[in-house]
C-alpha cells in the first residue's frame, strides 16, 4: 500500500498575493525576463503594460511523495537508456529499420534525421547527454508527453525557482519534511561532460556553445556556464584548424575537447547543413568529431528521439531494445502513415485531434491548427502529402496542481535525466508548467517548484547508482577575446556614466556661485573640458551665463535621460548593462542586480511622462542614481568576481576611461590658464611678468576649486598640499601624483599591472599596450611643471603655451591605447601578423 501523500500547509491567499510580488522581484531584479527583445522575435518582451511575462514563477510547489517518485525515476530511467539505444542503433547498424520495427518513413522522412551523422561516433555509447521528458498526470496516472533530446531547455529554471522559493517562502519550505536538493545538479552535468572527454593525460577544454543574447533561452546558456565554471562561447568564437576546433581567448588560440551545445543542430555546421545563420555554427565542425578530436553534447543527430511517431511503437522499440515493458506509457498516438491507424483517427476524430510529429521550432512559422488538419470532410492536403509527419492523440484532461484545491490550473512537469557511460541520474524534481497545453517555445512562462520528498535511508540530493567520472586536473582559466572586449567596455561605460553624473552633480552646487560675474568665463574651461570628456563637446554654453544656468533643462534631460543621446548617462548605461549581459557567464549575479536595478530605474525615469517643474526634478533622481549605482556595482564585482584576466580588463576600461576624462578637463584648464591670466591683467606684454607669476600662484582660482571637485579630488589635493588651488599643484597631482586615484600617473600604472596580471605566465615578449602604457609613463615623469608655471621672463614665456600641446599629445596616446588592446586581444590582428611574418601559425 503506497504511502500517504504529505500534506503542506499553503500560505493564506494575502500572503500568496505578496510571495508572488517578491518572487516576480527577484526574478525582474536578476533580469531573466528581459532577455529576448521583441523587435528580435516579434514577440512581447516581458510583463509591462500588462505584457505577457517571459518569466513567472507560482509559490505553489508541486509535492511528489517518495513512492509515487520511486516509480517514475525508474520509468525515467528505461527512457533515457531506450533514447539513448535507439540513437546509437540509429547512427550505427540501423537495425530497427532492417528488422522491420519501424517503417523506414518514419525515419528517413524526419526533417530531423541527419544523414551525414551516420557512423560519425561508432563508439559513442550515450549520444543524448540530457534528456527532459514532460510528464503530463491523467486519470489513468503519470505519461510521457513528449521528449527533449536536442537542446532540452528548463533545468536552470528549475534550479532557479527553487533558489527562489527556498529564499522567500522560508516558513512554508521550513515546515516540509526533509526534501531531496536539486541545486547541484548542474555540478553532475558538469561531470557527464568531462567524461565525454578524448583525454586522458590532461584536464579537457570544455566550452558552452550559445547562439548568444539574442537566443530568448541565453539567460539558461550563462547559468549554466557559470555554474559549471565553464567559458560561453558563440559560433564564431571557435576556429577549426587541421580537423581540431579552437577558441580564440586572449592567450591566442586554445583546442577544445568537449562542447557543450545549446545551439539547435540545424544550424551547428554551415559546411554541411544549410542554414540561413551560418555564422551561428562551426564550419568543419563534423570533421572534427569524425575524427575524434572532439566530442558533442548533445551529439548532432539525437533531435530525431523527439518525434511523437515513435510513441506509437513505443512497446515494440521497447521489447526490441531493452527486452522490457515500458515502466512509463507515453499519451496514447496513432500514426497517419499506418492504414490501420490511420481508420481508427478518422473513426474517432471526435477525440482526437492531429498534431505534427516535431514541436515547432523558434522563428519557425506557426503550425496549421489541429481543427484544421482533421475535419468532418477528412483529412487536410498537407497531412495527406506526408502522413508519416502526423499523429493523432486524445484531448487529455490533467490533473491540477494541488489535488482537491479549487481554481487550480492543470500542470505538465519536465524531468530532466543525465546520461553517463550507462549511468543515469535523474534529477529529483524539475520544472513545472501551469496551463493546458503544451509549454511555450519562445519563453518560459507560468512555472512552479516540483518537491521530491526524501526516502529515510536516502541523503538529500544523492542518485545511488551515478558516479561520477571526472578526469584529473582543473580546466585552465580561459578568457574569450570577445568576452574580454565587453569587460573592457563595460568598466569604460561605467566610469563614463559616473563621471557625467559627477560633474552634473557638482554643477548643481552651490559652491560654483562663489564665482564673480566679472570673472565668470573662467569657469568655461573646466566646462568644456568636461563636456568633451563625456561626449557632450558639441554643447554651446556662453560665459554671460551662471555656471547653475548654463545646465539649463534641455541640457540637462540631454546629459542624463535623452535615448537619442548616445553620450547621456541613460545610453551609458544601456550600453554597459547590454555588454555586462553578453558576460552572464563572468559578471557575477549579484553585481548584475545591482546594474540592471539601475538601467531599469532609469528607463522609469525617461519614461515618466512630465513638463516644467516636474521633468526639471528627473535629472538630479538619475544623477542620484547613477552615483549610488555604479560605484555599488564595482565594489559588489569586486567582492564576488573571480580576479582573473576578465576582472583585469574591467578594471582597465575604467582606468583607460578615467585617464582619458582626467586629461581631457586639464587640457581645457591648464592649457587655456595663461590666457585667462592675460584676460585679467590686459596682457603678457603689458604687466610685468613677476606680477603676472604672482597672479597664478597666489590668487584664488574657483575654477580650479571646480576642476578638483568635479574630478572627485579636493580632498586629496587638501592632504597633499594643505593650500588654496593653483595651477602649478593641480597639474602635479592629475599628471604625476601615483597615489592620486584620478591622476594620469595612478591610472597609467594600474593599467600596466592589470596588463601584467593578465600576461601571468606568458612567455612572449612584452605586448605593445603594455610598452605603450610605459612610454606614457616615462613621459609624465619627463615633464617639468616648473618650466610652466615658474617665473620666467622673455621669450620663455612663450613656453607656457606649450602644456596646451604636451596634454593633447598625451589624450592622442591615450585614444591609442584602445586599438592597441584590440590588435592584441580582440581581435589578434598583431599576433596574426607576426605570425604571418614569420611563415608559421603556432598552435
Amino acid at each position: 500500500m503506497p504511502a500517504a501523500r504529505p500534506s503542506t500547509s499553503l500560505p493564506h491567499p494575502a500572503q500568496l498575493r505578496a510571495l508572488r510580488s517578491r518572487l516576480r522581484a527577484r526574478i525582474r531584479d536578476a533580469s531573466l525576463t528581459d532577455l529576448s527583445p521583441a523587435d528580435t522575435h516579434g514577440h512581447p518582451k516581458t510583463g509591462l503594460g500588462g505584457e505577457t511575462p517571459f518569466w513567472e514563477l507560482e509559490p505553489t510547489p508541486l509535492v511528489i511523495d517518495v513512492a509515487e517518485w520511486s516509480l517514475l525515476e525508474a520509468g525515467l530511467r528505461q527512457r533515457a537508456r531506450l533514447v539513448n539505444a535507439f540513437l546509437v542503433d540509429l547512427y550505427a547498424g540501423q537495425q530497427v529499420l532492417k528488422q522491420g520495427i519501424l517503417p523506414p518513413e518514419v525515419i528517413l522522412a524526419d526533417p530531423y534525421y541527419r544523414r551525414p551523422c551516420l557512423g560519425l561516433e561508432p563508439q559513442r555509447q550515450c549520444p543524448a547527454t540530457l534528456l527532459r521528458f514532460d510528464l503530463v498526470k491523467t486519470t489513468a496516472g503519470w505519461q510521457v508527453a513528449s521528449t527533449w533530446a536536442n537542446t532540452p531547455i528548463g533545468l536552470s529554471y528549475a534550479v532557479q525557482n527553487r533558489r527562489f522559493m527556498t529564499q522567500e517562502a522560508v516558513d512554508l519550505y521550513r515546515n516540509l519534511p526533509d526534501y531531496q536538493s536539486i541545486i547541484n545538479f548542474p555540478l553532475q552535468l558538469l561531470d557527464a561532460l568531462h567524461a565525454l572527454s578524448p583525454l586522458d593525460d590532461r584536464a579537457p577544454s570544455i566550452v558552452v556553445l550559445s547562439a548568444g543574447p539574442h537566443d530568448p533561452f541565453y539567460s539558461e546558456h550563462s547559468f549554466l556556464a557559470r555554474k559549471m565554471g565553464l567559458p560561453l562561447a558563440r559560433g564564431d568564437d571557435l576556429l577549426v584548424l587541421d580537423n581540431h576546433v579552437y577558441f580564440k581567448t586572449i592567450a591566442g588560440l586554445e583546442r577544445v575537447d568537449v562542447i557543450y551545445r545549446r545551439l539547435n543542430d540545424t544550424h551547428i555546421d554551415p559546411v554541411v547543413f544549410s542554414t540561413d545563420r551560418e555564422t551561428a555554427g562551426i564550419p568543419g565542425l563534423l570533421q572534427c568529431i569524425r575524427t575524434g578530436n572532439v566530442v558533442l553534447a548533445n551529439a548532432t543527430g539525437t533531435g530525431v528521439a523527439e518525434s511523437r511517431a515513435l510513441d506509437a511503437y513505443l512497446p515494440q522499440l521497447m521489447r526490441f531494445y531493452l527486452g522490457e515493458k515500458p515502466l512509463l506509457p507515453s499519451v496514447p498516438t496513432f500514426t497517419c502513415g499506418d492504414t490501420d491507424q490511420l481508420d481508427f483517427i478518422l473513426d474517432r476524430r471526435d477525440e482526437l485531434h492531429l498534431r505534427p510529429i516535431h514541436a515547432p521550432r523558434l522563428g519557425a512559422s506557426r503550425p496549421t491548427p489541429s481543427r484544421d488538419l482533421l475535419s468532418m470532410e477528412g483529412l487536410a492536403q498537407v497531412v495527406r502529402e506526408n502522413p508519416y509527419g502526423f499523429v493523432a492523440q486524445p484531448h487529455l484532461e490533467t490533473a491540477p496542481l494541488v489535488p482537491g484545491a479549487r481554481k487550480t490550473p492543470p500542470f505538465r512537469l519536465s524531468a530532466f535525466v543525465l546520461s553517463s557511460r550507462k549511468h543515469y541520474a535523474v534529477l529529483p524534481g524539475g520544472l513545472v508548467w501551469l496551463g493546458a497545453g503544451e509549454p511555450p517555445m519562445d519563453r518560459v512562462g507560468a512555472t512552479a517548484d516540483a518537491l521530491v520528498f526524501a526516502a529515510a535511508d536516502t541523503a538529500s540530493g544523492e542518485v545511488a547508482d551515478y558516479e561520477p567520472t571526472m578526469a584529473s586536473g582543473v580546466q585552465a582559466n580561459t578568457l574569450g577575446s570577445r568576452s574580454a572586449e565587453h569587460l573592457f567596455w563595460l568598466g569604460r561605460y561605467l566610469e563614463r556614466a559616473e563621471a557625467t553624473a559627477r560633474m552634473l552633480a557638482i554643477l548643481d552646487d552651490v559652491a560654483l556661485e562663489e564665482i564673480p560675474a566679472r570673472e565668470r568665463r573662467r569657469w568655461l574651461p573646466v566646462w568644456r573640458g568636461l563636456l568633451e570628456a563625456t561626449g557632450h563637446g558639441n554643447e554651446r554654453i556662453t560665459a554671460r551665463e551662471r555656471p547653475k544656468a548654463t545646465l539649463g533643462g534641455d541640457l540637462a534631460w540631454r546629459m542624463t535621460l535623452e535615448a537619442e543621446n548616445p553620450s547621456s548617462i541613460r545610453s551609458s548605461i544601456h550600453w554597459a548593462a547590454d555588454n555586462a549581459r553578453q558576460l552572464r557567464d563572468h559578471v557575477s549575479p549579484e553585481a548584475w542586480t545591482v546594474l540592471s536595478r539601475l538601467a531599469t530605474r532609469l528607463d522609469q525615469l525617461h519614461r515618466t511622462p512630465a513638463r516644467g517643474e516636474l521633468r526639471a526634478a528627473l535629472p538630479p533622481q538619475a544623477v542620484a542614481a547613477v552615483l549610488a549605482d555604479v560605484n555599488a556595482f564595482l565594489s559588489t564585482a569586486e567582492r564576488t568576481m573571480l580576479h582573473d584576466a576578465g576582472w583585469h580588463f574591467l578594471r582597465l576600461g575604467v582606468h583607460l576611461e578615467r585617464a582619458i576624462m582626467t586629461c581631457s578637463a586639464l587640457r581645457h584648464v591648464l592649457g587655456t590658464h595663461d590666457e585667462a591670466a592675460s584676460a585679467k591683467t590686459g596682457s603678457a606684454e603689458a604687466a610685468p611678468a613677476d606680477a603676472i607669476d604672482a597672479q597664478l600662484v597666489y590668487r584664488d582660482n574657483p575654477e580650479l576649486s571646480a576642476l578638483l571637485r568635479m574630478l572627485g579630488s579636493q580632498d586629496a589635493y587638501r592632504r597633499l598640499y594643505q593650500t588654496r588651488s593653483q595651477p602649478r599643484f593641480v597639474a602635479e597631482l592629475f599628471l604625476q601624483q601615483s597615489e592620486a586615484p584620478r591622476s594620469l600617473a595612478y591610472n597609467l600604472h594600474h593599467i600596466r599591472l592589470s596588463l601584467q596580471a593578465i600576461r601571468a605566465g606568458a612567455t612572449e615578449e612584452e605586448d605593445p599596450t603594455a610598452c605603450a602604457a610605459n612610454d606614457l609613463l616615462k613621459l609624465l615623469r619627463g615633464v617639468r611643471l616648473d618650466r610652466y608655471f615658474g617665473a620666467m621672463r622673455g621669450d620663455e614665456a612663450a613656453d607656457r603655451q606649450a602644456l596646451s600641446e604636451v596634454l593633447a599629445d598625451l589624450l592622442n596616446q591615450l585614444y591609442g591605447l584602445h586599438p592597441l588592446l584590440s590588435d592584441h586581444y580582440f581581435s589578434h590582428q598583431a599576433r596574426l601578423t607576426a605570425v604571418t611574418a614569420q611563415g608559421e601559425f603556432p598552435l
